[in-house]
């Protein structure tokens, strides 16, 4: 299993927004559809207001380097780009099982 974990940094009066976005079609509902997508949560900082983690999992790298390559996801980020305060860091892990 592959995992992503990107942090976010928002402005805590958006964060409405974010979640509004993230769980929408756009970014949840497209993941979903995904060849080998397992899950995928928004993790919010119970001490930092504004701190997030979008956090994705798929059955092998190459299944989620096919969502990260695909037009949709890169529009996605673009729009997501307006509620963020600073750039995004990604970390990729695999779970071995």
């Amino acid at each position: 299993m592959w995992v992503r974990m990107t942090r976010i940094k928002t402005d805590p009066a958006r964060l409405d927004e974010v979640r509004t976005f993230y769980n929408g079609e756009e970014v949840s509902g497209f993941a979903r559809r995904q060849k080998g997508y397992r899950f995928h949560y928004l993790l919010e900082s119970v001490d930092e207001s504004g701190e997030l983690v979008s956090l994705t999992s798929w059955d092998s790298r190459e299944d989620a380097e096919v969502f990260e390559r695909s037009e949709a996801y890169s529009a996605a980020l673009g729009k997501l780009g307006q509620y963020l305060v600073a750039r995004p860091e990604i970390e990729t892990y695999e779970v071995r099982e």
